[in-house]
């Protein structure tokens, strides 16, 4: 909208007949629209200021309310939980197969195998907790680790470590004593431990550690536990050593039931804290101590587990500062606290409405960590409605409305739908997110739609009343410490009244002048000249011909306001003869000028700068020239690296790549010869279990898992499949190739032999050793006849009466196998092979005779086999395999077995296979990738749509379109310049890219069609005059609350600050540089685009072929 203000063009400068008509009829549109109705409810804020304001604050209050209401009658309003991530896929059978897996063994009848406190050797804390052990890195990075120097400094940080005494309460234990294990090191090798083996291992001082490493490296009993220790590229000789690092752990012992038992949460938790009282310190404080040539870097998952959920707290800390930030920029732009307080307020209030109806009307069980960080997303869109909404008030101060009412309603026109449309779009790119199978994803895009929304309806509902209740009672108070100025100022004009002075108030051209007591002016002819006060600036000795006046009031009137002042107010602007004779006239025209000038330096300053100077430098050709081409070779260069973006072959990296944490697991997948076995993927093939039936579940629960389903049809006893499963074991030993092995990725020892856990062969082997009278075949099958005379021959053991019908065969054997012939001998078969498979207690089950010494529970024969499981393990690494080389994989293998199990007999037909979450976790790297696409797709495909039917322009649709994808390609193109991959987090990011592109475009789009200029470049100074500093405010708010997660030290929130920065970023550059320049270029005119005019013409066109015909 045009304020009088003067021009800078790039054409002509004299004004042509028809350019004064539009001039006079664009001032008619102006004044007819401030004249229009008022809309009805800023008609009752404008008629109840104290009482809208009232209202609608206590509707959000009681936002507070309700939320503490539902909180002290026990309601779950806020279901967080930042310890899991929920990216669950139920769509895909391996999330199932695997819950199912875990839970094998909640049925009821169940009988347990378990082994006697003396005859378990690695009872109480025997067993290897790797997910409590604490793996410590020794790095030289390039230097040379096996120096005695060096090997010195690592003998002081362990001797440290040892020395810990809450160590010993949860330290792996020897064989079955209660004697801590050491730290499983390589200074094992010289302290004398395998003296036993090579009398070399015992060089205590290091005086000979190239011979030491050398025979370790040589030595077939030492060879393969030493590999563990030496990095890649590592030389031994027998007079040279090097290799760049090495690593010990420190072994945390665990066992498989008692107090200490390794799935106990208890013993977690226990472990947590011996592990954090001193240990922990030291750890850091080796850390710290680390220099250039010697860096110490340690990792252990429960520490980490316990840090990350320590930092990430920490991390939201950063959330304050963005507030802190974005209020004192709130209360620069608007220069008042009420304004300021208020927004912020009803911003934050917004959050608590939105949870009640996230949790409590669509009933969302699941609140994290992506739902806290909504809040930054919020600050940054809520602050850019209000400074939408308060700038269009503002700027209409400088015109003149018949009410309150009037002005109000002509800034709701302005604002509202500029905030709705923007609104819509955001929302619409985070509802995108709400077709996702994650709930994590899923829920997080129905929270911040629902956020967006509702801050919109808080802006345009609550933050009226609070600018209304400004502009009545606040608008003029002072600070205290001014009011002494302004009583002087106030004293003097009511003197020269006194003294009968007459104060006129002019507005000529939109601006307030108060013209004091003439004075002659003897250089000018002895013209006369007043004093005249502008907006509140002194101009003396102004001739009275350039303030001439049109029509007379008895009151003095601003925006609306009567006041009880007389004197001479303009209630219009000069008529275009008074125009054409002040232009004739030098001195008048230039104090005109001067007067202009004055109401332009009263004006914002960022208004002017937008609508004047640079809207001068993005028009003018040189410019175009220069930035054209720039913003091309821009987004050309971007969209070149987003084409380089590869899928993340890692798992979920928390930290940064600098941390101690992240360097360890660095070094851990990619440093070593020999790879951590508990990071290599094994598959189990099953039969008798089925897939978890979630139906019972809450839609987002995380803790259902659903309920435990078994395969009723599955019989392992019939011969045949006795046959079946043994012919289906000798095929990994005896059918599959090496180059099978490679492709099937299965794990080999030495000799070629597959590293495959399948009962039949271990079972005939055991049978075979053993020597019972008359019964000189033990092999399978067995059936009836072989069982009952296994058994009569074992009746120390068994009783068969009653077992005539006993079909169960393979129970007896194998159980009998289990207990080494119930002598209770913990054996290897035992451990490798007893989770494999479960028993049942039927009508047939019976107490062993004789089990003395063997368990503290009884032992039950006659039982039958519930599930049955083949395990084999693979070279799959599960924390560097990405699922584009992960899926090919998990299909070659699905359609293998599948085959087997279409040759089954029946009773084995329902087998299938699955991993412990790494099947799963490809599938949903693989959605994630597949939502950020398509939820960037979607947004870009609606933008162009709702950005033409809101503006009624597809022009500007086009236009504003274009901005967008130039913002989201750019965005996408950061992702691999900072280093990064296609994974978890900035798939997870992608998906805000669109929803927050959109906004600046849509402000500006929005102006542009709303202006009443019928020409390009008038339009553009209007958009540029009502959205430019609205739009660089918003934009400046954004910017700065993200760069305060840039400290952040979880990667998540740290990437999260660096996309909202680089997406305000763009987004600010491409709408203020790209999208303004091209509008001012070729942006439309008159009716040029406009849907309306379309529409009527395709409708006449339609008309008048009905006639014809």
């Amino acid at each position: 909208m045009s304020t009088g203000s003067p021009e800078r063009r790039t054409g002509p400068s004299k004004v042509t007949p028809s350019e004064d008509t539009q001039q006079d009829d664009t001032k008619d549109l102006e004044k007819s629209r401030r004249e229009k109705k008022p809309f009805f409810y800023c008609r009752i804020v404008a008629k109840y200021p104290v009482k809208s304001f009232v209202i609608t604050l206590l509707c959000h209050v009681a936002m507070l309310v309700i939320s503490g209401i539902l909180v002290a009658s026990g309601f779950n309003l806020f279901p967080t939980n930042f310890e899991v991530l929920p990216m669950e896929l139920y769509d895909i059978p391996y999330r199932l197969r695997d819950y199912a897996w875990r839970d094998k063994d909640n049925y009821n009848n169940k009988f347990k195998r378990t082994l006697t406190n003396d005859g378990l050797a690695t009872y109480e804390r025997g067993l290897y907790s790797s997910f409590s052990s604490v793996d410590l890195y020794y790095d030289t990075d390039g230097g040379n680790i096996f120096t005695k120097a060096n090997l010195q400094r690592i003998q002081r940080i362990e001797n440290d470590l040892n020395s810990s005494s809450s160590f010993s309460s949860i330290c792996m234990t020897q064989s079955s004593s209660m004697s801590c294990k050491p730290i499983k090191s390589v200074l094992r090798y010289f302290d004398g431990t395998y003296k036993h083996i090579n009398a070399t291992f015992d060089d205590r001082y290091f005086n000979n550690i190239p011979a030491v490493l050398f025979e370790a490296f040589n030595n077939s009993e030492t060879k393969e536990d030493f590999m563990f220790f030496l990095p890649n590229g590592y030389s031994l000789s027998d007079s040279n050593a090097h290799g760049s690092l090495t690593r010990s752990v420190m072994l945390v012992g665990c066992s498989i039931n008692s107090t200490s038992k390794c799935s106990s949460d208890s013993w977690k938790s226990l472990a947590l804290s011996n592990l954090q009282d001193g240990i922990e310190t030291k750890l850091k404080d080796s850390v710290d101590s680390s220099t250039d040539d010697f860096k110490f870097y340690f990792f252990s998952y429960n520490l980490w587990l316990a840090d990350v959920l320590k930092q990430a707290i920490l991390d939201m800390m950063c959330a304050v500062g963005s507030m802190l930030f974005i209020f004192c920029f709130m209360l620069f732009h608007t220069r008042s606290f009420w304004i300021a307080g208020w927004a912020m307020i009803s911003i934050l209030l917004s959050f608590l409405g939105t949870n009640i109806i996230y949790t409590g009307v669509i009933d969302f069980q699941y609140f994290g960590f992506f739902h806290i960080l909504s809040i930054f997303i919020i600050l940054g869109i809520g602050a850019d409605d209000v400074f939408v909404f308060y700038d269009n008030w503002r700027l209409t101060a400088f015109a003149t409305y018949p009410s309150l009412a009037h002005r109000l309603s002509d800034t709701y026109s302005k604002s509202v739908t500029s905030m709705l449309i923007t609104s819509l779009t955001t929302s619409v790119a985070f509802f995108s997110s709400a077709i996702s199978p994650l709930l994590a994803t899923r829920s997080f895009g129905v929270f911040s739609g629902l956020l967006v929304i509702y801050n919109y309806l808080s802006v345009i509902i609550f933050f009226p009343t609070v600018v209304t209740m400004y502009h009545l009672k606040y608008e003029q108070w002072t600070c205290p410490c001014c009011r002494k100025c302004t009583k002087k100022d106030d004293e003097s004009l009511s003197e020269k009244g006194k003294a009968g002075i007459s104060n006129e108030v002019f507005i000529i051209s939109d601006v307030e002048m108060t013209v004091h007591e003439p004075a002659l002016d003897t250089k000018s002819n002895g013209g006369s000249r007043v004093n005249v006060t502008v907006n509140g600036d002194s101009l003396p000795y102004i001739k009275e011909k350039s303030v001439a006046s049109v029509g007379h009031s008895n009151g003095r009137i601003a925006n609306g306001n009567a006041g009880h002042t007389n004197g001479i107010v303009v209630n219009g602007k000069p008529s275009t003869n008074e125009i054409k004779t002040l232009n004739s006239e030098k001195k008048p025209k230039e104090d005109s000028l001067v007067v202009k000038a004055l109401h332009k330096k009263k004006q914002k300053r960022m208004v002017v700068f937008f609508r004047d100077h640079y809207l001068w430098f993005i028009t003018h050709k040189i410019t175009r020239c220069v930035a054209l081409p720039l913003f091309v070779v821009l987004v050309g260069y971007f969209a070149y690296s987003a084409s380089t973006l590869e899928p993340d072959n890692e798992q979920l990296q928390i930290y940064k790549k600098s941390h101690f944490y992240s360097q360890a697991l660095d070094k851990e997948l990619y440093s070593f010869v020999k790879n951590v076995e508990d990071n290599m993927v094994s598959i189990y093939i099953v039969w008798g279990i089925s897939l978890k039936d979630r139906s019972d579940c809450h839609f987002s629960s995380i803790a259902c898992r659903g309920k435990q389903v078994y395969d009723s049809s599955f019989d392992p006893n019939p011969e045949a499949n006795q046959m079946a499963l043994k012919r289906f074991c000798d095929f990994f030993f005896d059918n599959m190739t090496s180059s099978d092995y490679s492709l099937y990725r299965i794990k080999t020892d030495a000799s070629g032999t597959p590293d495959v856990a399948c009962f039949t062969r271990s079972l005939e082997t055991y049978l075979g050793s053993l020597s019972i009278s008359g019964l000189p075949d033990l092999s399978l099958p067995w059936d009836s006849t072989k069982t009952l005379a296994f058994m009569n021959a074992q009746t120390k053991f068994y009783d068969t009466s009653g077992f005539s019908t006993y079909t169960d065969f393979l129970s007896i054997p194998m159980q009998y196998w289990m207990y080494d012939g119930y002598l209770g001998n913990y054996t290897a078969d035992y451990g490798l092979y007893n989770d494999l498979f479960g028993e049942e207690k039927t009508t047939f089950s019976k107490e062993l005779k004789l089990q003395t010494n063997l368990t503290n529970t009884p032992i039950y024969y006659g039982n039958k086999l519930k599930y049955l499981a083949v395990r084999v393990n693979t070279t799959i690494n599960r924390r560097t395999t990405g699922y584009s080389t992960g899926l090919p994989i998990v299909e070659r293998w699905e359609n293998f077995i599948q085959s087997q199990m279409s040759g089954m007999p029946t009773g084995l037909k329902n087998g299938f296979q699955l991993t412990w979450r790494s099947w799963h976790w490809f599938y949903v790297l693989q959605s994630l990738a597949d939502n950020a696409v398509t939820g960037i797709v979607i947004g870009v495909s609606l933008a162009f749509p709702i950005l033409s039917l809101s503006t009624m322009n597809v022009v500007i649709g086009f236009l504003a379109s274009l901005s967008i994808c130039c913002t989201t390609v750019c965005v996408i193109g950061v992702i691999p310049l900072a280093g990064w991959k296609l994974g978890l987090l900035t798939s997870l990011n992608m998906c805000l890219v669109v929803g927050l592109a959109v906004d600046y475009v849509v402000h500006l789009a929005e102006a542009y069609t709303l202006s009443l200029h019928k020409d390009r470049y008038n339009r553009t100074r209007d958009m540029l005059e009502e959205m430019g500093p609205s739009v660089f405010s918003g934009a400046c708010t954004t910017l700065g609350a993200s760069i305060f997660m840039f400290a952040a030290q979880v990667q998540f929130f740290m990437q999260f600050g660096v996309f909202m920065f680089c997406t305000i970023g763009f987004s600010l550059i491409f709408s203020l540089g790209l999208f303004t320049m091209l509008v001012g270029l070729i942006g439309p005119q008159n009716n040029i685009g406009n849907l309306k005019v379309l529409f009527q013409k395709c409708r006449s066109k339609c008309q008048k072929k009905a006639k014809k015909t």
